[in-house]
């Protein structure tokens, strides 16, 4: 397959990220970035501190800082998208999960309860792993696994069993397209009102722009392959996911459908 350099305006926004991010490309975490916003309007940010990170909780609409706490080590806010979009938040609001800053050998999650910010577990890992999601039920932790610190475009979907606390086997792939490879920058995320389905567009440079589905509940994903045939995929940064009802949608940054994928079938269609 050949591979092509990001385009310019691309390489300009990672160079513009915030610098207490922890690498590129999605996931990674900062600090600083502006935080997750939970179910309650509360907000959660991690901040720079000398040896540890403080966590705060602010309501959102007033700004007033309602939480804080230290957490050793230094941990961020996962963010899912080159965009900057934030995650590690359960569906119900009760469980962070932070990131560790940075790419290492060994990477490090945290669990924060958050309702009093206190540290529920800190997760180690052999191997460059960022968060992807998290099942409806927090039962399970959905990472990506980076080839290495030196390789992160090429990964792998993986599975942690928060109740039993190890990692599963085997990756999370489509098994009906075992020769697919994945690669790319993440630039959009949409998830179903349940919390059940995760869907990343992907920008693929040197490949087809894809749409990662992953089922949080049965641990399965489907990829689909988006018709593409020029080599600069500049415009698909522009593009942004939408569910609406049995499609998801693929909108230009006007709003208007660029393609449908039937959440059911995988196929493609143009409106």
């Amino acid at each position: 397959m050949r591979r092509f350099a990001l385009p310019f305006v691309v390489a300009v926004a990672l160079a513009a990220a915030s610098a207490a991010s922890g690498a590129f490309p999605a996931p990674y975490a900062v600090q600083g970035g502006g935080g997750v916003v939970g179910p309650h309007g509360v907000r959660f940010d991690a901040l720079a501190a000398t040896g540890s990170t403080r966590l705060v909780a602010i309501v959102d609409a007033s700004g007033k800082q309602v939480r804080e706490a230290t957490v050793a080590g230094a941990f961020g806010i996962p963010t899912l998208t080159q965009a900057g979009l934030a995650g590690g938040l359960s569906r119900d609001g009760r469980t962070l999960v932070l990131q560790g800053m940075g790419l290492h050998a060994t990477s490090r999650f945290t669990l924060v309860r958050t309702r009093d910010l206190a540290v529920l577990r800190t997760i180690r890992l052999r191997g460059t792993f960022g968060f992807d999601a998290l099942s409806p039920d927090s039962s399970r932790l959905y990472l990506i696994q980076h080839s290495s610190a030196q390789d992160v475009q090429h990964y792998v979907v993986r599975a942690y069993d928060l109740r039993r606390h190890r990692l599963l086997a085997g990756r999370i792939a489509d098994k009906t397209q075992r020769g697919w490879i994945m690669q790319g920058w993440a630039v959009s995320r949409a998830t179903t009102a349940n919390g059940r389905w995760a869907y990343t567009l992907y920008a693929n440079p040197g490949g087809y722009p894809f749409v990662h589905a992953l089922d949080t509940v049965r641990g399965v994903a489907h990829c689909v392959g988006l018709p593409w045939k020029a080599v600069d995929q500049t415009p698909v940064w522009m593009f942004r996911l939408a569910v609406k009802g049995g499609a998801l949608l693929v909108e230009r940054a006007d709003g208007s459908v660029w393609r449908r994928v039937d959440r059911t079938s995988w196929s493609v269609s143009t409106p």
